[in-house]
């Protein structure tokens, strides 16, 4: 049975009220943050169950423990907020029930609480005692967050949960997109520049981006309207487009990048923010039962055959097809990677068992995997991989694949599979990214190199425009755009369900 004593200690407000961030270890640290991370908010109505998915370290428990921050400051009793961290402190669902019961009985002549419950997946069956508490009526006055890092465990278990409140309120909590990375550390890139021409420019140029966006869908003629207002800070663009290929976009990584040197020149990640990533998400695995040995092979076929389409028959010669396909459906479920499915542009259909490819959620993850997997530290293989105008292509192709999935999804109703894919023929053609829109299909390739134009587009009969992502060349005629991807992605907006 879970102790009062015990949830006291996960929940400091109750003892210090708004002091409480003096003493929590997860706020403390934001003090030492260059970047503090700013999200979207969730926001809950009365009697609602909200859902965040996201992989470890992507600063979930962090988010969480503002929110109760911001829900002080706007004078919500704190001893009406109950934070648990259910992977350190409840074991069973039994455990579970006693949290809730302790909690509850405290607060019954209140007329709402707020219950956040970290790590859900941690629990088996955490969905039967939430259904419990929804049947008895106890959530008429509750606004109840979850989060899990696992994605398969959350959306087996929420569709157990239909009508209690979930409809609408599942978001994603993933890396910073170019866009946000841009907007969040841009200041921090102007605090270091040398030149004051450069302070002016990426001044102008957060004013500029501030009131520039796009939505994927929107058509070619938008792109080049909002590529235009941006165009003239290319240059600024591509160097911070080079810094976020370097970091990525997760808080943990981009804030050891921007801590401060002795004579601030160097952008390093520590080496042990790589390593506990990894050691986290292999932890993940075995918590599940899986082969730390299996994922680390089937990771290091993937890092060999990046940005390449391939079988997961003939994926390893020791790994079976039945359980490279459990690993990798595991993997991408818990926001590590992308499978991305071909499409049958003639039956207008997704080839499931066609040849795939595979891409990692973000550089920082690739790049964390990969230097795990060599023994290599992980600021020698971010400069390898940048040096090689190959591998740096590479790169920028599952950026671009996980910006795509980004902008448009939506958990369990509209999941990256419903609307962007692949294409290859029979000769050999090859289109990066296909988007279905409104009704239709756009073809988007990665071309990240010099002295790209419009006859570099590979075209198919189905598609009805052409987006190519260059290094620096910009041209549009008619359904055809070329454009710089630091451009394109700095201007792409997110889906609303992306935190």
């Amino acid at each position: 049975m879970v102790k009062f004593a015990e949830l006291a200690n996960q929940n400091p407000w109750w003892k210090y009220g708004k002091d409480f961030q003096r003493f929590d270890k997860d706020l403390a640290a934001l003090h030492d943050q260059r970047i503090p991370i700013e999200r979207k908010s969730v926001q809950l109505q009365l009697g609602d169950a909200g859902v965040i998915r996201g992989c470890r370290q992507i600063g979930k428990t962090t988010y969480l423990k503002t929110l109760v921050s911001r829900l002080i400051n706007e004078d919500v009793e704190s001893r009406r907020i109950m934070y648990l961290s259910v992977d350190q402190l409840i074991g069973t669902r039994r455990e579970l029930r006693s949290a809730l019961d302790i909690f509850l009985t405290r607060n019954m002549d209140a007329e709402e609480v707020y219950i956040i419950l970290d790590e859900i997946t941690a629990l088996r069956d955490w969905n039967l005692e939430l259904k419990t508490l929804s049947d008895s009526g106890t959530m008429q006055k509750a606004r109840l967050l979850v989060t899990g890092s696992s994605g398969e465990a959350l959306r087996n278990t929420g569709e157990q949960m239909p009508g209690r409140g979930l409809e609408g309120n599942e978001y994603y909590m993933k890396p910073l997109s170019f866009r946000e990375f841009t907007l969040q550390t841009i200041d921090a890139f102007t605090g270091r520049a040398r030149s004051n021409e450069l302070v002016q420019a990426l001044i102008g140029l957060k004013k500029i981006l501030q009131a520039t966006k796009l939505m994927v869908e929107e058509d070619t003629d938008k792109l080049a309207e909002r590529s235009n207002m941006v165009l003239p800070f290319q240059e600024e663009l591509t160097y911070l487009f080079g810094h976020y290929l370097r970091c990525g976009g997760f808080p943990v990584s981009i804030n050891s990048y921007f801590k401060p040197t002795a004579e601030e020149k160097e952008w390093l990640i520590e080496p042990k923010v790589a390593e506990t990533f990894v050691r986290t998400t292999l932890g993940e695995l075995s918590k599940y039962g899986k082969s730390e040995a299996t994922a680390r092979q089937l990771l290091s076929e993937i890092i060999t055959r990046y940005g390449a389409m391939y079988s997961f028959t003939g994926m390893s010669d020791t790994v079976n097809h039945v359980t490279t396909t459990d690993y990798l459906d595991f993997l991408e479920k818990s926001f590590i990677l992308h499978i991305l499915y071909a499409i049958d542009l003639n039956k207008k259909t997704p080839k499931y068992k066609g040849k795939k490819k595979v891409y990692f959620l973000d550089p920082f993850i690739y790049y964390s995997i990969k230097s795990s997997l060599t023994g290599t530290d992980v600021n020698e293989t971010i400069s390898e991989t940048i040096d090689n105008e190959i591998m740096l292509s590479e790169i920028v192709e599952g950026t671009v694949v996980s910006h795509l999935a980004m902008s448009r999804e939506t958990p369990y109703l509209k999941e990256k599979d419903t609307f962007t894919w692949f294409y290859y023929d029979n000769s050999g053609r090859e289109i990066d990214n296909v988007v279905k829109i409104d009704g239709g299909y756009r073809g988007i390739e990665v071309k990240y190199r010099n002295n790209v134009g419009l006859g570099d587009v590979t075209r198919a009969q189905g598609i009805d425009d052409y987006i190519v992502l260059s290094r620096d060349d910009y041209d549009v005629n008619g359904n055809t755009c070329v454009i710089p991807a630091c451009v394109y992605l700095s201007i792409l907006e997110r889906s609303e369900h992306n935190l």
